[in-house]
């Protein structure tokens, strides 16, 4: 794929339209779904090696601060020129033509402006269906937790399914809960993830991916909470009544 040539940094019309988008996304997080549906059929643009002439494909990675290795793009010439350096060329792309020829990477929007992470399994889901898990992070506060009575059995399925394989998650559980404060509030589940502290964002992400479109008619709210896999169990988590609903295989 030839370079872009050369322009002003000034945006056009269509990088104002994205960057609007995302700026709303950026203010209410429930948009940030619709703007990454609209990023799949915009311009968008990433570097390539400047000395690359093998005909292929070949992007550019970085070393994210969590200590995995990213494919940057832009959602401007100007934001990726700004990130540049002599070492690469700019491409522009259409978002879906990126996201489809990097499968099984992840990639990051905007990094020098602290842009979203795209993990491996929600650049799948956002391809196949269009569909972006919201993820919101909260301060965690004191709970009443016990083993769940009433969790769907669904939700233990689609737990295990997707966590199959992934070598970062040891195991997975289903709780109840109830606000220490607010003890006549309906119950709640929380599902704890014990997992390496390194990819902890990934695997909430993969899991949220995973059951949030089967949540429709479920009348309770779900948290999620990580739990280091190099530290001891928690005492909840250590209950002999509490089976997982994953375990790691040691073949895994």
């Amino acid at each position: 794929m030839d370079p872009m040539k050369p322009r002003s940094d000034c945006l056009t019309h269509a990088e104002v339209e994205l960057e609007a988008w995302l700026e709303r996304s950026r203010s209410d997080p429930a948009q940030e779904p619709a703007f990454f549906r609209r990023m799949l059929e915009s311009t968008v643009y990433a570097h390539a090696p400047a000395s690359d002439d093998s005909g292929k494909l070949r992007l550019v990675q970085f070393r994210h601060p969590d200590g995995f290795d990213a494919i940057p793009f832009f959602t401007s010439m100007a934001k990726a020129r700004f990130a540049a350096s002599s070492a690469v060329r700019i491409l522009e792309l259409a978002g879906r033509e990126l996201l489809s020829a990097t499968r099984g990477a992840t990639l990051m929007l905007n990094p020098n402006d602290g842009g979203a992470v795209l993990y491996p399994e929600e650049i799948k889901t956002l391809l196949e269906t269009g569909f972006l898990a919201r993820v919101e992070k909260s301060p965690s506060g004191e709970l009443q937790v016990r083993p769940a009575q009433n969790a769907p059995a669904w939700l233990g399925a689609a737990i295990g399914a997707c966590l199959q394989g992934v070598n970062f998650v040891s195991a997975a559980y289903i709780l109840e809960t109830c606000p220490m404060s607010a003890k006549e509030q309906p119950s709640g589940l929380l599902i704890c993830l014990v997992a390496e502290m390194a990819f902890a964002e990934r695997a909430a992400r993969l899991v949220m991916t995973a059951i949030q479109p089967l949540c429709a008619g479920l009348n309770c709210v779900i948290d999620l909470a990580i739990y280091d896999i190099s530290q001891p169990l928690p005492e909840h988590l250590d209950d002999p009544e509490l089976s997982p609903v994953f375990k790691k295989s040691r073949l895994d």
